[in-house]
């Protein structure tokens, strides 16, 4: 069973600790690294907070009650674990043997006070004609990567482009841990089931990504691409799934198809690079490149298209990226988005859902 809600979750006994951090709207992610060290993260910086734990034992109690309360359990034999509040918030926990410090717990809150892409561009996320261009990307049903390091924003982004899919559209979603935040009224979802005690039953990614082809999806959403999964996404995004998005961890969209092509490879698949680079520049449309700044602002770095496999290389073109010129004394960035006037090759779909004239004006040369 899950938590019924915050609340009950945060009257826990061993929660009480933590509950004004809990509560904070301003704090994203809480990083306990043994009772007498917490960090959190407020605007994208991490910050030390004195005195959360006062005793070994406060820290034990909260592990305790956090796992008890999902049905699962952390041992010796079993030192790591996952799990998802019911508010949405993830939770990792690690203990001895792997965890030197002593128990580790680390917490992303479930963010309530993004949902828009009004949001983002508030936040410096985007701009306005970067988020309408993402809008008739996913009308025109478009394949989209979501690449970024950790915390950088990629599920938030994807989730709140999601809900512009169109309401006639059956969407199936897998997840290792469950997280987006959707309001889709055709909407499968599917969650990773983790092995048991003994190391067994454990459901993974690839198993359900698989399964999903066979539940008549429209469209398919992966909140985590990280090995054998590539190969399925990839076929899926082309056997007449169009529109579908992945979330992958890369430091560029360079790297991002780097990443991909080291994916398929390592599955064995008998086929020469030139092939795998070929299959994924007739897949993939646009990366999502994110990245947390200096100044602790989540960005969108790059909305690049996958343009082509030409001389070795997957061929990548930017259509918008943050020119960053450094940093003020404040620690606030200089610099702004531009676009680069290029022509992708997924105009003509774009110019499907809108104006001929809107798209040139969205993709015109010129800050953004």
């Amino acid at each position: 069973m899950w938590y019924s809600g915050a609340m009950r979750m945060i009257e826990k006994p061993g929660l009480l600790p933590i509950k004004k951090l809990m509560e904070d709207p301003s704090v994203t992610e809480i990083m306990i690294n043994g009772h007498d060290q917490v960090f959190v993260e407020r605007s994208g910086r991490m910050e030390l907070v004195p005195r959360v734990f006062l005793h070994p034992a406060q820290l034990d109690l909260l592990i305790d009650n956090l796992v008890v309360a999902v049905g699962r359990g952390v041992t010796a034999r079993s030192p790591m674990v996952d799990l998802r509040m019911d508010d949405g918030s993830r939770v990792n926990i690690c203990i001895p043997p792997v965890s030197l410090q002593g128990g580790t717990v680390t917490i992303r809150k479930f963010t309530k006070s993004v949902k828009t892409l009004s949001d983002l561009v508030l936040r410096g996320t985007l701009t306005e004609r970067m988020a309408e261009l993402l809008v008739l990307a996913v009308r025109a049903k478009l394949n989209l990567v979501f690449s970024g390091g950790t915390g950088s924003g990629k599920t938030t982004t994807l989730g709140i482009l999601a809900n512009h899919i169109g309401g006639g559209e059956r969407v199936v979603v897998i997840e290792d841990t469950a997280e987006l935040d959707l309001h889709l009224p055709h909407c499968v979802r599917l969650e990773c089931k983790p092995p048991n005690i003994e190391g067994a039953g454990a459901i993974p990614l690839s198993d359900l990504l698989k399964n999903s082809l066979r539940m008549r999806p429209n469209r398919i959403l992966v909140g985590e691409i990280r090995g054998e999964e590539a190969f399925e996404m990839i076929h899926a995004m082309t056997s007449g799934h169009d529109g579908s998005m992945g979330v992958l961890h890369a430091s560029s969209p360079t790297h991002a198809m780097s990443r991909l092509e080291l994916m398929l490879l390592s599955r064995g698949l008998a086929v020469p690079l030139w092939a795998i680079q070929k299959q994924l520049a007739a897949s993939i449309d646009i990366v999502l490149q994110h990245e947390t700044m200096a100044d602790g602002v989540r960005r969108v770095t790059h909305i690049t298209e996958v343009s082509r496999a030409e001389n070795g290389q997957v061929v990548l073109e930017d259509l918008f990226a943050f020119d960053l010129a450094g940093y003020r004394a404040d620690g606030q960035a200089v610099g702004g988005f531009v676009c680069s006037g290029a022509k992708p090759k997924f105009r003509k779909k774009l110019e499907l859902v809108s104006s001929a004239a809107r798209v040139e004006t969205l993709l015109a040369r010129g800050p953004a």
